[in-house]
C-alpha cells in the first residue's frame, strides 16, 4: 500500500522601488503560489507542479517597464529548498524553466533571476511568468503531514 501526502508551497510577495524620480510607472508582484498536491514517498518519480508569479505595472501609455523578479529561498538553500512540517523536512526546487535547469532565485550561487522590459502597452498591463516546482522521488523518510515553505517574491523595478 502506497503512502500518499499533500506537500504546499506559499508565496509571500514583495516589491521593492528603484524608479527615477520622473517614471510614473508602478509596479506590483502576486504569485498564485505553488501547491504540489500529494507526494508518494515510495514512488522514485518526481512531483512536478507549476505555479503563476504576476507582475501588473500601471502608468502611461508607451513607458518604458524594465524589472526583476527573485525569489528567496526559503527554508533550506537554493540547493535544496527545504519544505517543514513541525520537525519532518522535504526537499524541493523552484525553476524559471521547464526543463527544472535554472534554479529560481536571486542571481547568487548560480540562481537565475526572470527579468522583462517593454513599454507600457496600455494604462495597466500584466505579464504572468510560471514557476516550475519539483520534488525529487524517492523520500522516503518524509512522514505523512502538510508541509509548507514560505519563500519571499522581490520585485525591482
Amino acid at each position: 500500500m502506497k503512502k500518499m501526502k499533500k506537500y504546499f508551497l506559499l508565496m509571500a510577495a514583495s516589491a521593492l522601488a528603484a524608479i527615477p524620480a520622473s517614471s510614473t510607472v508602478v509596479c506590483s508582484v502576486s504569485s498564485t503560489g505553488t501547491a504540489f498536491g500529494v507526494y508518494d514517498t515510495l514512488s522514485s518519480s518526481n512531483r512536478d507542479v507549476v505555479g503563476i508569479i504576476s507582475v501588473t505595472c500601471t502608468g502611461n501609455i508607451g513607458d518604458p517597464v524594465n524589472y526583476v523578479i527573485a525569489l528567496s529561498p526559503g527554508g533550506g538553500s537554493f540547493g535544496s529548498r527545504t519544505m517543514q512540517a513541525g520537525s519532518p523536512q522535504l526537499s524541493y526546487n523552484l525553476y524559471s524553466d521547464g526543463a527544472h535547469t535554472a534554479v529560481w532565485g536571486d542571481g547568487t550561487g548560480g540562481t537565475s533571476m526572470v527579468s522583462d522590459n517593454y513599454s507600457l502597452p496600455a494604462s495597466s498591463s500584466t505579464r504572468q511568468y510560471t514557476i516550475y516546482g519539483r520534488i525529487p522521488g524517492g523520500q522516503s523518510g518524509a512522514v505523512a503531514g502538510s508541509y509548507a515553505d514560505t519563500v519571499v517574491i522581490t520585485l525591482t523595478y
